[in-house]
């Protein structure tokens, strides 16, 4: 099982990529998961990170997983070489996967070894719960889900942003937020520039810088 959980940046993903033999990057297929942006419109990050993703040279596969069925995306991850979940609404994703059942399909897969890439909410549904996202952002409208536990691939619940300097979630926001969730077990503060890195068992944090 292989795993690189984002804050923000992506100056990870070359190296947690880089085990994929190919003669050039854009052999590469990385299904582009983008159901969690849904309810943000054309909110200006949305298209920066999937442009940012696509700057490293990688071919991008656009997968919207509430358009189809569980078998769909089943089909779609046998054309990829590994799955990126972009950012937005945990709990607008949570709701998607399990609704089609993509949830077992994704969990199974990776578990398999398909390379995970998330970023923030892409980061925070591989943990225990989203309880996180939920502190950070509220309830998406128009969205049910009364179960917050998350896909379970790391034993951690996962606080992206976590030093402050995203305007959307300045320092203040963050500490009130860590104090909310205080004893929580797992609770992992992941900042901007830094990436989990999960290996099978071996879990640690490593250094994810703005790319160019």
């Amino acid at each position: 099982m292989k795993l690189l959980l984002l804050s923000r940046f992506l100056g990870a993903v070359p190296d947690f990529l880089s085990t994929l033999k190919s003669d050039s990057l854009s052999d590469i297929r990385i299904a582009y998961i983008n159901d969690a942006a849904k309810p943000l419109g054309d909110a200006p990050f949305v298209e920066r990170e999937r442009l940012q993703l696509q700057s490293l040279g990688y071919t991008l596969v656009p997968l919207t997983i509430g358009d189809g069925t569980a078998a769909d995306f089943s089909a779609a991850l046998d054309t990829v070489d590994a799955v990126y979940v972009a950012g937005g609404m945990a709990d607008c994703l949570m709701a998607i996967l399990r609704s089609t059942g993509t949830d077992e399909v994704l969990i199974e897969r990776v578990r398999a070894g398909l390379p995970y890439i998330g970023a923030s909410a892409g980061a925070i549904i591989t943990g225990k719960s989203i309880d996180t996202a939920i502190a950070l952002d509220g309830h998406t409208d128009g969205t049910s889900l009364d179960d917050l536990s998350g896909l379970g691939l790391v034993d951690a619940v996962i606080l992206p942003h976590a030093d402050g300097q995203l305007p959307p979630y300045p320092p203040e926001v963050i500490a009130e937020v860590a104090r909310r969730l205080d004893g929580m077990l797992g609770l992992t503060m992941l900042p901007d520039d830094a990436a989990l890195l999960v290996e099978n068992r071996d879990v640690r944090m490593v250094a994810s810088p703005a790319t160019a």
